[in-house]
């Protein structure tokens, strides 16, 4: 198990819907950055496909929350 997955399992455990919400927008503010900025001899396709998959993952735990209410 990835450690990102530990840590959505833990709030998810713990029932702290707004500690995945800070934590999907920590991610998604990171990929954006990512995406805007530039660096001469990067290239950030792995860790765009990372932070894209860490944000579905996280997504997807919240979407357990909707689902019981």
């Amino acid at each position: 198990m990835k450690a990102i997955e530990q840590i959505i399992a833990g709030y998810v455990s713990l029932k702290n819907r707004q500690a995945l919400e800070q934590l999907r927008d920590h991610r998604q503010h990171l990929l954006d950055d990512v995406r805007t900025h530039s660096v001469p001899g990067f290239r950030p396709s792995v860790v765009n496909e990372t932070l894209a998959e860490e944000i579905e993952l996280i997504e997807g735990a919240l979407a357990r929350f909707d689902e019981h209410g």
